[in-house]
């Protein structure tokens, strides 16, 4: 028997989710001073800024690699995947190991909920996707 979760509009619309609450939570660290730590070790607003770029381009990628998804590309299912569970271990999992471990007083309690609802729907997001492409054949 077919669940939601287990299809792949499922997969990807929670994908979706989870990219929506990455952006949040970059948003959110563009409202704690992450940035100027990141001028202090490259020495230099350029690191910032190339920083940002990749940021862009991530995003950009993964909102692509959904579409492509959608329309049954299975190497679109993997980069969406990748993306996901990169965002996903550098991002909440590396703010609660080594960043800002729980509970993180900086602009505590919206960094607090961004970070953990981030974590959560990308853990869904990686299992939805991961599900797919166990799969022969991508159904929607």
């Amino acid at each position: 028997m077919k669940t939601w979760f287990t299809s792949l509009k499922s997969a990807v619309a929670i994908s979706a989710i989870a990219l929506l609450t990455e952006l949040w939570r970059a948003f959110v660290d563009l409202l704690v001073p992450v940035y100027p730590f990141w001028t202090e070790l490259f020495k230099g607003a350029g690191m910032v800024f190339l920083v940002a770029v990749l940021y862009t381009i991530l995003f950009a990628a993964w909102a692509w690699a959904l579409l492509q998804a959608l329309r049954g590309g299975r190497g679109a299912l993997i980069a969406a995947f990748l993306i996901n569970l990169f965002f996903l271990l550098a991002v909440p999992v590396g703010t609660l190991v080594a960043y800002c471990p729980s509970p993180c007083a900086t602009l505590w309690p919206l960094m607090e909920l961004a970070n953990w609802i981030n974590l959560i729907f990308g853990l869904l997001a990686a299992a939805a996707l991961a599900l797919q492409l166990r799969q022969k054949k991508l159904t929607g």
